[in-house]
Parts: structure tokens; C-alpha cells; sequence
């Protein structure tokens, strides 16, 4: 009986008694709380002797025993269905279908001890039924079904009829012959199903290993954001695969490479160098390159890719091929990125730390494209002491926390924001119109720094900006040094206000 269902038709044979049972168990309930309201109301109000009889006291129980076990059902299937665990929902089927058996077995034994013949038609009725409807295993379907009739044949059998006792024995073998019929029809249908399954995966699997063809090689390359090619370089011609022109849009054959190369509009002085290094090193015969290259791609985005070059040489010695990869490496410079963003972060205001937004600056005007520019901005809070002096530190931390969410709220999308230290902050905003966006960015950073409170009071504080831009060409201490000139003019001339300076030489 353990093993009547197959170790792998199991969990799928669970499965399909919870989805069937219970909503059959579901309707069972609802049609229970309105049927045995309606006995109780008849047992009570309506019946001649009403619950002056033992006899009524009884059905009065039954009723409200059913009217209870169906109305917990419902409310566990209204507040928590489908929210509990598969073996849970299973067991309390079990349960709900063992208190319907013992329930039916009981009323049908009092009834025809108080010789109503329709106890004898009812008890056959509820099992059979039992037996022809619920899914269930087979231990759990003889325990129930034989100790129903076991009960019932106990109490016939005190009543000498003979005739009565033989149709439920005949009954009882019915209900057995009724399930396990039942019972195959189901483990035959899930049987058909996970071997229909299983030939859905073999042929996957089958499927699978025949794309991995020779044929297709250069498909799995595009997929896997691989870019192979071959440069030859006494015709100065280099091929590419597929990928490259859906990658960047750019032809798969390209002649003269390094002029290409200088000539690119498309690429920024940083890429160029970092190009013109590997054609020429490939040129003089190194035998193998690895760089790490971020390059513009289709759509006007740039994604990181790491170039594998082999030189081959002829007979002579002298090179004759370039051959390659290009591997799209931007998912784990981006997870790089993020582990170093973290390890860059200003504790207390969650913006950049002052080492690590120089670093973003300066490799920023390093990747600047002619006729670009970047702007900095320097904001630094007018008399932060008299705050800390006058209110405690617990406020003048309130406004740094304060001003760093302001910042962050109001920054448009191009722009880094960093902490230099103390109450000064920086933020470096990105091409195009960065001045533009850097001056409103100001304006409206004033204003919000002078409705700061403190325990819901104004606090009457204020700061200082100062603006700088800087092209290519520029480095970073001369932008931070043309930007901290502004925001001293900006002290000078009152503070609570901004200044813009010209670009850093």
C-alpha cells in the first residue's frame, strides 16, 4: 500500500488532491452552513417538541458540529488559503475528510437507532460518495472507508437484519472497487503526463546539443557578446564577425585602420590613444595584447569590452595577422563598480567621499570629446559654526543630512554629488549644457538650504556656490581651483549666493 504510487508521481499526485479536493471540500462547506442553519432552526423553533427531547438535544449537536467544522473551513479558505503551505493545505483535507466520514457514519448510526430507514440510505450514500469524489491516498482512503463501514456494520449487526447488512457489506466493496478504479484512472493520467514531460525533455536536451553545431559557431559568438577578427596587415584590412555591426553599427570590413581610427568622430581622445597603442603595438610584432577599452556602441551609449589580440608572422618573421576578440565585459565592470561605489561612499550623507570623487572628476575631463565641457560646482554653508554653537552639534548634523537629501533631490540626472569635507560639498555635472544645468541647479539649491529646520523652527541658515567649467584638456585641480575662486567670490559678495567662473585653463 506504501508504494501503490510510484516515488515520482508522488508530489504531482499531492498536487492535483489539494487543487480538486479543496474546492470540493469548498462547496461541500458552503452548502453545509446553509443547510444545517436551516436545521437548526427547524430542530428548534419548528419541531413539535422543539429541545425538551434528548432526542432533539442530539440533532441539535450534530447540526451545530458540521455547521462548525464547515464554517472553520471557510474561514481558513477566506483569510489564509492560499497563503499556507502545500503539506498544510494537504493535511487539513485529510482532516476535513475524516470529520465528514465519522460525521456521516455517526448521524446515520443514530438515526436508525431512533428507526429512521433513512440512516441506512445515508451512510451508504456519504461513503460511496466518499469514495467517488475525493482524491486521496490509498492508506488513508481504507482507514477511513473501513472504519467507516466498520462502525456502521457494528451497530447493523446488533439489529438482526440480516438483509440490511449484507447490502452495506456489498456496498462497502463497492465504495473499494469505486476508488481504486478512480484511484488508476488519476495515477494513469499523471503517469501519461511525466512521461510526456520527460519526452519534452530529452527533446530539449536533444534540441539543444544539435544547435551547438559547427554551423552555428558564429551564432554562439554573436550571443555571447564575443566580436572575432582578422586584420591583415599588409593590405591594412581588417574583417570582422557579425556581431560587430549589430554591436556598433559600423561595417564589417574597414580599411586602413589607424587613419579609421584617428579620423573617428565617434571616438573621444582617450579611446583613439588606447586603439592607436594596440594597432601599432601589433605592428612592431608584440605576439599578445590584453586591454581593456570602453567604447562607443550602437544607440549612443559606451560599454566596456576587453580586446585579446595575437600577432601571426610569416616565415620571415615579419607580423602578417592580427587575430581577436573583443569580449563585452560591462556586467562585471559593473559589479566592480558597485563594490567600489560602496567602498567610495561618505558614511553620514550616503554622496561620495572627497577621494573618490576626484578621482571621478579627473577621469571624467579625461574622457571629455572636443568642443565638450564638464562643470563643477563647490557649495560651502555660510556660518555652519554659529549653528553647531548655538543649537549643538545634534542640529548642525541635522542640516548636513538635510542638505545632502536636498541635493540629491534636486540633481538632474547627469551629475555626481560628493562631500569634500566638513559642510563643503561638490558636485560635477556632465555634458551637455552643463553650465546651464549647474547655474538653475544653484538657484534652487539656495533656496532650499534657507527653509531648513530645527525641531521645527527655522534655523536662518544659508550658503555659498561656486561654479567652474572645464573642457578637454583640463585637469582637476585647476577646475577645483577655478570653482573654489568662484565660491570665494561668492563670500565676498555677501554670501547666500552663487558665481559663476570661467572655464579652467
Amino acid at each position: 500500500m506504501k508504494h501503490f504510487i510510484e516515488p515520482e508521481l508522488r508530489a504531482a499526485f499531492i498536487d492535483r488532491a489539494i487543487r480538486f479536493d479543496w474546492i470540493l471540500a469548498r462547496i461541500i462547506a458552503v452548502f453545509a452552513v446553509g443547510i444545517e442553519l436551516f436545521n437548526l432552526i427547524r430542530v428548534t423553533f419548528y419541531s413539535p417538541s422543539g429541545l425538551t427531547t434528548p432526542n432533539n438535544w442530539t440533532y441539535f449537536g450534530f447540526y451545530l458540529t458540521f455547521l462548525t467544522g464547515a464554517a472553520a473551513f471557510l474561514v481558513i479558505d477566506r483569510l489564509k488559503g492560499s497563503g499556507l503551505r502545500r503539506q498544510t493545505r494537504y493535511r487539513i483535507l485529510l482532516a476535513a475528510g475524516s470529520f465528514f466520514v465519522l460525521w456521516q457514519v455517526l448521524f446515520a448510526v443514530f438515526d436508525l437507532s431512533s428507526s429512521l430507514s433513512i440512516g441506512k440510505i445515508s451512510g451508504a450514500v456519504a461513503l460511496v460518495s466518499f469514495a467517488a469524489l475525493f482524491v486521496m491516498k490509498p492508506l488513508y482512503a481504507m482507514v477511513n472507508l473501513l472504519g467507516g463501514y466498520f462502525i456502521l456494520l457494528t451497530y447493523i449487526a446488533t439489529l438482526n437484519d440480516f438483509g440490511t447488512l449484507l447490502n452495506y457489506v456489498l456496498i462497502g466493496i463497492m465504495s473499494l472497487v469505486i476508488y481504486f478504479a478512480r484511484l488508476y484512472g488519476i495515477l494513469n493520467e499523471l503517469k501519461q503526463a511525466d512521461e510526456l514531460r520527460s519526452m519534452d525533455r530529452a527533446l530539449e536536451e536533444s534540441e539543444a546539443r544539435f544547435r551547438l553545431s559547427n554551423e552555428q559557431y558564429e551564432t554562439l559568438l554573436d550571443q555571447s557578446h564575443l566580436i572575432t577578427f582578422q586584420w591583415n596587415l599588409r593590405r591594412d584590412v581588417v574583417h570582422f564577425s557579425s556581431a560587430w555591426e549589430e554591436i556598433f553599427a559600423l561595417p564589417r570590413e574597414i580599411h586602413h585602420v589607424e587613419e579609421a581610427i584617428r579620423t573617428g568622430d565617434y571616438l573621444t581622445r582617450a579611446q583613439k590613444d588606447a586603439l592607436l597603442r594596440c594597432v601599432r603595438a601589433t605592428r612592431a610584432g608584440e605576439d599578445f595584447q590584453k586591454e581593456e577599452l570602453l567604447l562607443p556602441v550602437k544607440g549612443g551609449g559606451q560599454r566596456w569590452f576587453e580586446v585579446h589580440m595575437m600577432c601571426q608572422k610569416d616565415r620571415h618573421g615579419r607580423p602578417a595577422l592580427g587575430i581577436g576578440l573583443l569580449v563585452d565585459i560591462m556586467d562585471q565592470k559593473n559589479r566592480i563598480l558597485e563594490l567600489e561605489k560602496e567602498a567610495s561612499m561618505d558614511a553620514f550623507t550616503r554622496t561620495l567621499n572627497k577621494a573618490a570623487f576626484e578621482s571621478y572628476g579627473a577621469r571624467r575631463l579625461a574622457g571629455l570629446a572636443p568642443g565638450e565641457e564638464l562643470a563643477l560646482l563647490i557649495l560651502d554653508m555660510d556660518d555652519f559654526k554659529g549653528v553647531n554653537d548655538t543649537y549643538g552639534h545634534q542640529a548642525g548634523d541635522h542640516v548636513l543630512v538635510c542638505l545632502s537629501g536636498q541635493m540629491k533631490a534636486l540633481a538632474p540626472s547627469r551629475c555626481q554629488i560628493g562631500r569634500m569635507g566638513g559642510d563643503e560639498f561638490a558636485v560635477l555635472f556632465d555634458p551637455p549644457g552643463a553650465g546651464q544645468a549647474a547655474g538653475d541647479y544653484a538657484a534652487r539649491l539656495i533656496d532650499a538650504v534657507r527653509a531648513i529646520e530645527w525641531e521645527g523652527r527655522p534655523l536662518s541658515v544659508g550658503c555659498s556656490i561656486g561654479i567652474a567649467l572645464g573642457g578637454a584638456g583640463a585637469s582637476y585641480e585647476d577646475l577645483y581651483a577655478a570653482a573654489d575662486r568662484a565660491l570665494y567670490e561668492a563670500k565676498r559678495q555677501g554670501k547666500d549666493c552663487w558665481q559663476m567662473a570661467a572655464a579652467a585653463p
